[in-house]
């Protein structure tokens, strides 16, 4: 339990592990010249699982907390630190306190330190639109933990149809004339969306998949086949591709005032593209197809002899 209080008061603990703590006003900063070096980049496996864990929250429950997992590397561009991972924390808030199992917390992260001992806890989460004044309390016994813990603020509830996903640290600094009483400070830093190759076609997937049961959280995802997935593919395609001619059309006939930017874009785009004669590339094509169709009928038969196969078994036995 982390109580609301004016003053400091003596620690304690309570059947959550959970330790009381002093409350203090505080307010948002502009980002910290000190930390432009550090950059936080959050893979999309934590965006899924914070918000998969605001769709199940209990219905009396405004946002949700969780634990960040992650590690530290060191490169030329600076300190980044890579978020990879993230479990839930059962809490309960109220507007003048707010109780966070950490025990449930500590065997958490020291199951996942098992799991990879070069992961460990980098911070912790929460879902929102802005800090709350329970957000410092919060923070405040993750600074006591671990050195400085990040704050990760995500919208899940999409405001402006955008999801906003923002970094913060806090600073501790000492009220004179209180050797207990702190100011919690939230400062923003860098904070970008990192994936991998593969995870990107994973999440072109889902979002290109259609769910059987919309009102299902966890319904199945129906997923396109390889000629629809190209299909579509083309399509969108045709459709930049009639952007990019109206409005060089426009900017050709005056209606349009043309950037150096774009320009290059589109240079680059067409220079990128292979030079292939069209009697040539339908030779590929069709080569390519016919390979794909002897290889399904090569399947099929392998299939149906298998089957045979399978069924003669049954018969002798």
């Amino acid at each position: 339990r982390i109580p609301r209080r004016p003053s400091a008061i003596p620690h304690g603990e309570t059947g959550t592990d959970s330790k009381p703590m002093e409350a203090a006003p505080f307010f948002l900063a502009p980002p910290a010249k000190a930390d432009n070096r550090v950059t936080y980049r959050v893979h999309p496996l934590v965006v899924f699982n914070i918000l998969d864990h605001y769709r199940r929250r209990e219905k009396e429950q405004k946002r949700v907390v969780g634990t960040l997992i992650g590690e530290t590397k060191r490169g030329p561009e600076g300190k980044i630190v890579h978020i990879k991972n993230c479990f839930p924390i059962p809490h309960l808030e109220r507007e003048d306190e707010v109780e966070i199992d950490f025990v449930y917390h500590k065997s958490m992260a020291s199951l996942q330190k098992r799991l990879n001992s070069k992961e460990t806890v980098v911070g912790w989460y929460s879902t929102g639109i802005e800090i709350s004044y329970n957000s410092s309390l919060i923070h405040e016994e993750f600074t006591r933990k671990y050195k400085q813990p990040v704050h990760l603020l995500v919208d899940a509830t999409l405001t402006g149809n955008k999801l906003s996903v923002q970094g913060y640290i806090g600073r501790t600094l000492r009220v004179e004339g209180k050797e207990e009483g702190v100011i919690a400070q939230f400062e923003k830093v860098k904070t970008e969306l990192s994936s991998s190759d593969a995870a990107k076609i994973a999440i072109d997937a889902m979002i290109n998949g259609t769910p059987d049961e919309r009102k299902k959280i966890d319904s199945p995802l129906t997923m396109q086949n390889d000629l629809d997935n190209l299909h579509g593919s083309l399509l969108n395609l045709l459709d930049l591709l009639e952007k990019v001619s109206e409005y060089v059309d426009k900017v050709t006939a005056g209606d349009k005032k043309s950037t150096t930017e774009i320009g290059g874009a589109i240079k680059d785009a067409l220079a990128a593209i292979p030079r292939i004669e069209p009697e040539m590339f339908t030779r590929m094509f069709n080569q390519k197809t016919e390979d794909l169709l002897m290889i399904l009928y090569l399947s099929n038969i392998t299939r149906a002899q298998v089957a045979l196969g399978n069924r003669i078994y049954e018969v002798l036995d």
